[in-house]
């Protein structure tokens, strides 16, 4: 009897343990970031001013979806090499990028943070 007592309190743990792991929040709240997969990306066109001869291109970048809604701080300043560099900020959903336009005029994402 000894036996059936330990195997069905070994069952027990057992599914109440394999049971918790599946769950998205788990028994005791919410998942860690570690665990949360990042938002998906979406690809926005931003009509961005060039610092050549000041009239907008489109600049396409691939944000967090968060992102979309809130309206991106944008700065620009010359450059040594190329014509200007423009930096894309999105302070909510803590995103930038960085655009260098070369000497044609034409813009290059060179770098973006999550």
């Amino acid at each position: 009897m000894k036996t059936w007592k330990t195997f069905s309190i070994v069952a027990a743990m057992l599914v109440v343990v394999l049971g918790s792991s599946h769950a998205d929040a788990g028994l005791f709240g919410c998942c860690g970031k570690d665990r949360c997969p990042p938002p998906p990306k979406v690809e926005i066109c931003l009509m961005i001013c060039s610092p050549c001869d000041g009239c907008p291109v489109p600049v396409t970048l691939c944000v967090p979806e968060c992102c979309v809604c809130e309206a991106p701080d944008v700065s620009t300043r010359c450059a040594l090499i190329g014509s200007g560099v423009t930096h894309v900020d999105y302070c909510c959903c803590d995103f930038s990028a960085t655009i260098r336009w070369d000497r044609c005029g034409e813009p290059h994402v060179v770098r973006t943070r999550d």
